[in-house]
């Protein structure tokens, strides 16, 4: 499919990152495209605009309002809304709409020390670890379990987005090396229902525990490798993980390869490119189907059967009269 990828903002990484992905896709099932006209799908991609949190700017695009029949979003912001149809990372179960949404990857994680971590070979010294800050609730109950591995680091006071590059770095080499270090790696969710860090975890082939109750799971993989533990159940997870822990190699290696198949930079842009033919193919399925379309139908009928009834009966009369 013919692919227009664009954004209603100045700043658009992820938009840049997408059409990176596209350069060097190996699949070749999808290309990007400059006509809106000709182009079989339109597609925002955006990064989470504090300015904008409801998405305006897109909402009142002349693209969307001149093809919202073919117009999806690509949205990572931690509690959206449906703005439009499209690829949500975030979209809690309770308001997800699997006819407008499919439930996504982030396009590109923070963490670049993390892409070599699966060749790396060290001793495996926790049996689960987590390096993160407590944005949500879930996440102080992850903390209170320090005391179970000194693999889990609280590092609320670090912040990705606003810090120094050798501060960036050193915490993203530690992270990596604490994952490298761990049989499994704890993923609960954050201000969001998703978290880079369980894309990150698949990325290093280590055995992800997902804490996400709200969270739906994507539906490029098969998740059996990964470990689901209720929000409720977080001081229950040192019992479970020691039950499992020699499932965690093979459930880091399945962990990786789920990532190679569907997320790596190569196949990325055919991952987006099947999400949103098929909500392209749902959007037009849903069309054909709607009550208001099939009585529409009925009462387009109705009325060429009425006009051609008198029609009919007019020409009777005329030949009658003459």
């Amino acid at each position: 499919m013919k692919i227009l990828a664009t954004s209603a903002y100045e700043t658009h990484e992820m938009l840049d990152a997408l059409c990176s992905m596209a350069a060097m896709d190996q699949l070749g099932n999808h290309s990007l495209c400059d006509s809106a006209e000709e182009a079989d799908i339109i597609v925002f991609v955006e990064n989470t605009h504090f300015d904008d949190y409801l998405y305006k700017k897109v909402r009142q695009h002349p693209l969307t309002l001149q093809y919202p029949e073919k117009t999806f979003m690509y949205n990572e912001s931690d509690k959206p809304w449906s703005a439009l149809p499209g690829l949500y990372c975030s979209m809690p179960r309770r308001f997800f709409q699997h006819t407008k949404q499919v439930a996504f990857p982030y396009l590109e994680t923070p963490n670049d020390f993390i892409k070599d971590v699966h060749t790396w070979n060290l001793e495996k010294r926790w049996l689960f670890s987590f390096v993160g800050s407590a944005s949500h609730r879930c996440r102080r109950d992850v903390m209170a379990l320090m005391d179970a591995s000194k693999g889990v680091q609280d590092t609320s006071e670090f912040n990705v987005w606003d810090c120094t590059v050798d501060t960036k770095a050193a915490q993203g080499a530690n992270f990596a090396k604490t994952m490298a270090e761990s049989h499994f790696m704890l993923c609960p969710r954050g201000i969001g229902t998703s978290s880079y860090r369980l894309f990150e975890t698949m990325e290093a082939g280590v055995a992800p525990v997902i804490i996400a109750n709200q969270w739906v799971p994507t539906p490029h993989v098969n998740w059996d490798f990964a470990v689901r533990v209720d929000e409720r159940d977080i001081k229950s997870i040192p019992s479970i993980l020691r039950s499992i822990s020699d499932e965690s190699a093979d459930r880091g290696k399945a962990a990786r390869c789920a990532w190679e198949t569907a997320y790596a930079p190569e196949v990325m842009f055919d991952t987006v490119g099947e999400s949103l033919a098929w909500l392209l193919q749902e959007r037009r399925h849903m069309e054909a189907h709607h009550p208001w379309r099939r009585f529409r139908k009925i009462a387009i009928s109705a009325d060429l059967a009425a006009t051609n009834l008198i029609r009919g009966v007019r020409k009777h009369w005329e030949q009658a009269l003459f």
